[in-house]
């Protein structure tokens, strides 16, 4: 992990989503980017109808000059503030560069990614203004169309630790490869893997094959300190996942977001996507 982009708003969910990147930067030595766009709407009266208003695409330049500087000023605060806890916190010189955009959060993230090439992107569940859900279908956005690793943090203090990782296993895809993705991306913090696979009646067979092949490959190679395979078998997903979760104090989850997603066939594409924000845990979304 060389490089993590924080995407930010300066909210007070900006800072739960600084803590954390700042930790796994620190544990990695990684240079940090701050990512945030700004934009700004104008209105006009409608002719057909005069007392409504509507966005013009018309940029007035004053105005569009006080959001730049406004921008400007809060990066470059938070820039400072990060440099001065990575020395204060962790006794550690960090490189932290910046970046601000103007235009739509989603599209120009995606298109900085493809030439700064960051080894994880990390957002908030939650921005200004947004409820989880609104701001679950940007993310899910992201998640569908960034080739890179995106880490969703929630609106809490106590999740930097990275100790204990679910990650739900995909019946459709290779295990094999996510999971060693999952540990090179991770393989700092020394955490602790638990494969799960979800089964249902039509899948028993598969998610069990599934679960005793990564036992016998990973078992082997990191021992069952390091990696654990289990399958759930009830009809309430939602309720096995969180048990499990309690039980084993996981504090991180990993899934693939991809449309033939077992994980959110089972559960339902969007609802999936859902649930897995309302866990409170930090979200690892990685593709193949």
């Amino acid at each position: 992990m060389k490089k993590i982009l924080i995407a930010v708003d300066f909210s007070s969910h900006t800072q739960f989503s600084c803590s954390y990147a700042l930790d796994m930067a620190i544990t990695n030595n990684a240079e940090i980017m701050l990512f945030h766009t700004y934009f700004t709407q104008y209105y006009f009266s409608s002719p057909s109808m005069p007392d409504a208003f509507e966005i013009s695409p018309f940029s007035n330049s004053e105005s569009s000059s006080e959001a730049e500087e406004s921008a400007k000023t809060q990066m470059s605060s938070l820039q400072n503030e990060l440099i001065e806890r990575a020395i204060q916190n962790y006794d550690k010189p960090i490189k932290i560069k910046t970046k601000i955009t103007n235009g739509n959060f989603a599209d120009d993230l995606l298109d900085f990614c493809s030439d700064y090439f960051p080894s994880v992107v990390v957002i908030g569940s939650k921005g200004i203004g947004e409820s989880t859900s609104l701001f679950g279908r940007t993310a899910i956005r992201i998640f569908n169309k960034l080739k890179h690793p995106v880490i969703v943090i929630p609106a809490t203090d106590d999740s930097k630790t990275i100790e204990n990782v679910m990650y739900i296993a995909d019946l459709e895809a290779s295990n094999n490869v996510l999971i060693r993705k999952t540990y090179n991306l991770l393989e700092n913090f020394n955490p602790k893997i638990f494969c799960v696979h979800l089964a249902e009646d039509n899948n028993y067979l598969k998610a069990y094959s599934s679960n005793e092949y990564l036992k016998s490959e990973y078992q082997k190679e990191l021992n069952v300190n390091k990696f654990q395979s289990d399958v759930l078998e009830g009809t309430d997903k939602h309720d096995e996942i969180d048990e499990f979760i309690k039980k084993n104090n996981i504090n991180m989850i990993v899934f693939m977001p991809h449309k033939a997603n077992f994980f959110q066939r089972l559960i339902g594409q969007e609802k999936s996507k859902e649930y897995l924000f309302e866990t409170n845990l930090p979200i690892l979304a990685i593709r193949l």
